[in-house]
């Protein structure tokens, strides 16, 4: 957690320092080693770290899914779900280095624009959005749901990993739609030609966040069935 904490701090202070004289110390461009440790940008060092959280997360849903143990029950839809969502999480830790669904967007956003003339403008792919943030909605608050009722029966479980549990999974609700959200905002700013926000950066942070809190509540899970 810590360690995604840095890098949040990180894609703020990149955002902050971007243009100001007193970036540089001893020589050193203070902005451009910021930048290295952004989550916005591609091909950094802080991509590799994005990449790795979905796929701990991935990590996480495949214990769940095709995880064995005696006292670890759930039906096989439920199992289907977490095998999905392991697919998934592992799709987008590719996504993550590849960015592919910015190049789907681009691509969709050619072609929505000869239907629906009133979209923004869209050069950079945030027609993503629209493709595919009905489907990942909806998957998350379908393993949301699964995750909750097994966390609810579990037999084991202590207060305070409940409510750690609750946490997450309230902060994995908000954080994760509000993902797009924002999105959409950045595609109006960029239409408006208002150009970087620090939307971004609550964007990333909103992601990170997110994407963390379903790890851990997956990872409580195993450990309590010792999967």
């Amino acid at each position: 957690m810590l360690i995604t904490l840095v890098f949040i701090a990180t894609t703020f202070l990149a955002y902050l320092t971007f243009g100001l004289e007193w970036q540089r110390v001893f020589g050193i461009n203070l902005h451009r080693v910021l930048e290295l440790l952004d989550l916005r940008k591609e091909n950094t060092l802080a991509t590799w770290f994005s990449s790795i959280v979905f796929l701990v997360v991935g990590v996480g849903f495949l214990l769940l899914g095709w995880g064995t143990a005696s006292n670890f029950t759930i039906s096989h839809l439920n199992q289907g779900i977490f095998r999905l969502a392991t697919i998934g999480a592992i799709l987008l830790s590719a996504d993550e280095v590849a960015s592919v669904h910015e190049t789907a967007g681009k691509w969709f956003g050619r072609f929505a624009a000869k239907v629906l003339t009133s979209l923004p403008v869209d050069d950079k792919g945030f027609s993503w959005v629209i493709l595919f943030a009905p489907i990942a909605l909806l998957g998350l608050i379908i393993v949301i749901f699964v995750l909750y009722k097994i966390i609810i029966n579990m037999p084991t479980i202590t207060d305070w990993e409940c409510y750690a549990a609750y946490i997450a999974l309230s902060t994995a609700f908000v954080c994760l739609p509000g993902v797009f959200i924002l999105e959409l905002f950045e595609w109006q700013s960029h239409s408006l030609k208002i150009g970087i926000t620090i939307l971004s950066c609550f964007e990333e942070a909103f992601e990170m966040l997110g994407m963390y809190s379903l790890f851990f509540t997956t990872t409580l899970i195993a450990r309590q069935y010792e999967l």
